[in-house]
């Protein structure tokens, strides 16, 4: 297929060493214009060989999580055990921008391929690994899983219903994170490396990336009100009513954050249901003055909802401007009206007349969008083409590594090794590819270390509310960026307020909010009120001065304010605009409201996760506004790269339904290529058993153990002291295990239960199972001997409070580390500096936008 439109990452070259776990970061790289070789071992990535497949037929070609997660990918093969193989890697490090690796920490040091050698290669290259628990701290050699991770970072602890075990989501999330933050580092530090010259080693930490993408039941809320955070169901702690409620053919998922959209339910309730009691001036106001009230509204709901269908309630609900949704299976969410109308799904061409449906674009860039090349790569399909046509080699030497396995052919594993002959015939090793594998000249001084923040020079003005869109400027800033954010006295940001759980009697308290910490630390803030034409235009001449602008209001507010993105590429014509809502900017959907929760269920995340006895399976931590902040920074980063190769800016629109999809796009796959609905598996795994939480001694105390391999199994078994039961042919194989999994289970947490849960991980970890305790927020801050040793936890400067403290930013930036600036910032703190200093007017020009009330105060 001929391309006719540019790639925003075209020219940018991308090696990965990646498994699993890192194979999503390939994807985002590729499907933005990179060339992604993935580089595989003897046999192929493991994942090739994990089931659901396509129809059913096991093929390490047709597995629907590798189809999805390698799509747009080249593959070759390549015995990194080999010298030659080394210095055939080292070859390829030379022209590559990025290597990603998801190898435990030391192993690529072991092959002499480890950062400090690959920098003398290419001092421009960034080196991005992707691991459990980071390259340093006590717990770097601990084994590692998804659902330990999940454990570890605090997920677990705030998802599932109060009397079951906490329950993971569905399709590896921790994974997706880690890979999602990783792919946005990897640009970040590529940012960095074309302006000085200087690569670095990004350290990607899964643990710390799950309890950052939890910071909602963070130390910022936990300090401040000393309340632990844990599982409630569908319903949220912060939100009152909220939660998933039946219809006649099905169920919608409804939340209820602000006054006004209270009284527009309780209405609704007296004009179906007769019901007077639900319109008592006792239930109105903030969230905090129903909660006591939770169960007694959740039935005066389930009385309205009883009397309507799914699409009823939906679309009447949302007319009346509730923040409704229905709860989706994936059936449900590919015949979605709303992606159907913004031709979200694509077809796949697989050849010999194979077609196949796949999710699509996670954002929606105008002048370089997204798009899947090609479908995942079969094993060293590229070989040829890029050994022989990229790196010069003649067929015959190609032949020949084939030959002695240094480059694999085929899908089965290489058993025998015969070193490579010398060119005097002996056996040497590196004669036959010493003529690629020299080291280039380097001189010292050549590179020298940068203190130049990564993003340092780079200006963006904010139009955000909540926490899909500030987080996005929360990173930028962290990173060194220039971050203005308009507010208005009218609608401030969502998180100003705020009432002190410790002194209610204050009211509320605009600077002293720990989630407007987290959301927007770091940030410069000025108050215009954009209903007047002199803040409009006061608001222009701030963005012809910007890079970027962020916006996340309601689809067409932007462009009924007079500052859409064709009115102010008219200031700035290279301006990067990032728009991100809730359904995007166009189709049917595109003026519903939602939150967090809503998206986590129309997305069908909510009913491919968790146990299948439950309704629904929500998080506590709006899990879909991280997945959509990360997208969309990516998604601006990415913008970047082409504006500074073309000098051409561009509009960018992100539906957080999109992008939520993308990330459990692994999982309906199974939808779409087999026409069946996923098995809800709560925390068993088709990949490992044993594979779930266990209870251990103690209060909500519990273990996640993950058993991926035999071996493991044995070491398993051995560290609970080899019991008899565990001979049993029951479990003696993986397949036996998995079919009794209830059984093997029970018997598991008969020895878990007496225990401590972090002896049971000590116990585990050190027999080389992957195990690891569900935490919550108090065990991170007070426990965790790993996330204290790589100083996770965040001291940040506060104009009210001296100091806060807030879950890190996991970037894993180690050549340009970020840090957050000042937090607790009062309404228009900035505004002398962005005027003034900044566009250039006179205290008495200040003063007259003020009189005119285009720009306000306090």
């Amino acid at each position: 297929m001929r391309v006719t439109t540019p790639s925003a990452l075209s020219g940018r070259r991308v090696l990965e060493l990646a498994g699993e776990s890192g194979a999503y970061c390939g994807k985002l790289l590729a499907e933005m214009g990179a060339d992604v070789i993935k580089i595989e071992p003897p046999g192929g990535d493991a994942a090739r060989n994990l089931p659901p497949f396509w129809h059913d037929q096991p093929d390490p070609n047709r597995g629907l999580s590798f189809l999805y997660l390698n799509s747009s990918k080249r593959s070759i093969t390549l015995d990194l055990d080999h010298p030659e193989g080394q210095a055939l890697f080292k070859q390829l490090a030379r022209t590559g921008d990025i290597v990603i690796e998801t190898f435990p920490p030391g192993y690529l040091d072991g092959l002499g391929l480890g950062y400090g050698k690959l920098k003398v290669l290419n001092p421009r290259l960034v080196l991005t690994s992707i691991t459990g628990f980071g390259q340093t701290g006590p717990y770097k050699d601990f084994h590692s899983a998804d659902l330990v991770a999940a454990a570890l970072g605090g997920a677990l602890h705030v998802t599932g219903e109060a009397d079951d075990p906490p329950v993971t989501l569905a399709g590896s999330q921790a994974d997706m994170m880690a890979s999602t933050y990783a792919a946005v580092s990897s640009l970040i530090a590529l940012h960095h490396s074309t302006r000085t010259g200087i690569g670095q080693h990004v350290d990607i930490s899964a643990e710390e990336v799950t309890a950052s993408v939890t910071h909602v039941c963070g130390a910022g809320k936990w300090l401040d009100d000393q309340i632990i955070a844990r599982r409630r169901g569908p319903g949220l702690f912060a939100a009152v009513p909220s939660g998933a409620y039946s219809c006649r053919d099905g169920a919608v998922y409804l939340i209820v954050n602000r006054p006004a959209h209270w009284r527009a339910l309780a209405q609704w309730i007296f004009e179906v249901t007769g019901n007077r009691a639900v319109l008592d001036p006792i239930f109105d106001g903030q969230a905090f003055h129903r909660y006591d009230s939770r169960d007694l509204l959740d039935h005066y709901i389930a009385e309205l909802t009883a009397h309507f269908t799914v699409a009823e309630f939906y679309h009447q609900g949302q007319r009346r401007h509730l923040a409704v949704t229905p709860v989706n299976r994936a059936a449900a969410v590919v015949h979605d009206a709303q992606l159907a109308a913004r031709e979200y799904f694509v077809s796949v061409d697989h050849g010999g007349g194979r077609m196949l449906r796949y999710p699509g674009a996670p954002y929606r860039h105008a002048e370089t969008p997204w798009r899947i090349t090609r479908p995942a790569p079969r094993l060293g399909e590229h070989n040829e083409e890029i050994y022989c046509g990229e790196l010069g080699l003649s067929e015959e030497t190609l032949r020949t590594l084939v030959n002695a396995g240094v480059v694999p052919k085929g899908v089965a594993p290489v058993t025998q090794r015969r070193s490579l002959p010398s060119k005097e015939g002996g056996q040497g090793g590196f004669a036959l590819v010493e003529e690629i594998s020299g080291d280039p000249p380097f001189r010292e001084g050549e590179a020298v270390a940068s203190a130049v923040a990564a993003l340092a020079g780079l200006r963006v003005v904010e139009f955000t509310a909540g926490m899909a869109g500030p987080w996005i400027g929360r990173h930028l800033a962290y990173c060194g960026a220039e971050v203005i954010k308009v507010e208005s006295q009218k609608r401030p940001d969502v998180t100003r307020a705020y009432i002190p759980p410790w002194a209610p009697e204050m009211g509320i308290q605009t600077q002293l909010s720990p989630w407007f910490t987290d959301w927007n630390a770091g940030k410069r803030f000025v108050t215009l009120d954009l209903t007047q034409p002199q803040a409009v235009d006061l608001a222009k001449r701030l963005v012809a001065s910007c890079d970027v602008v962020v916006e996340n209001y309601s689809t067409g507010v932007m462009d009924k304010l007079g500052l859409g993105y064709q009115e102010l590429r008219r200031v700035k014509p290279d301006l990067i605009m990032l728009s991100s809502s809730g359904f995007g900017d166009s189709g049917p959907c595109r003026s519903y409201i939602t939150w967090g929760p809503n998206i986590e269920a129309v997305s069908g995340l909510g009913l491919v996760s968790g146990l299948p006895e439950r309704p629904c399976t929500i998080t506590q931590y709006a899990y879909p506004d991280t997945v959509s902040a990360l997208h969309g920074l990516f998604a601006v980063l990415c913008a970047l790269e082409y504006r500074r190769r073309s000098a051409r800016g561009q509009n960018i629109n992100l539906s957080q339904f999109e992008a939520t999809v993308s990330v459990a796009g692994h999982v309906l796959m199974e939808y779409l290529a087999n026409g069946r609905e996923p098995e809800r598996l709560g925390n068993r795994s088709r990949h490992a058993a044993p594979h779930g939480c266990y209870r251990c001694r103690g209060d909500d105390r519990w273990c996640a153990i993950a058993v991926s391999s035999q071996a493991q199994w044995q070491r398993f078994a051995r560290a609970m002291g080899d019991p008899a039961w565990a001979a049993d042919a029951r479990f003696a194989t993986f397949a036996a295990r998995l079919e009794h999994a209830a059984e093997l289970d029970r018997l598991i947490e008969e020895w878990t239960a007496g225990r401590d849960a972090y002896d049971v991980m000590s116990r585990l970890q050190a027999a080389g199972v992957a195990a690891g305790v569900v935490q919550n927020i108090e065990d991170q801050f007070r426990r965790d001997r790993q996330l204290a040793a790589r100083g996770f936890f965040e001291e940040i400067a506060h104009a009210k409070k001296g100091t806060v403290v807030a879950n890190g930013i996991p970037l894993g930036l180690t050549g340009t580390p970020g840090r957050s600036g000042q937090t607790g910032a009062a309404l228009g703190q900035d505004n002398d500096y962005v005027f003034g200093e900044l566009l250039g007017l006179t205290p008495d020009e200040i003063q007259a936008y003020v009189e005119a009330g285009a720009i306000e105060r306090e």
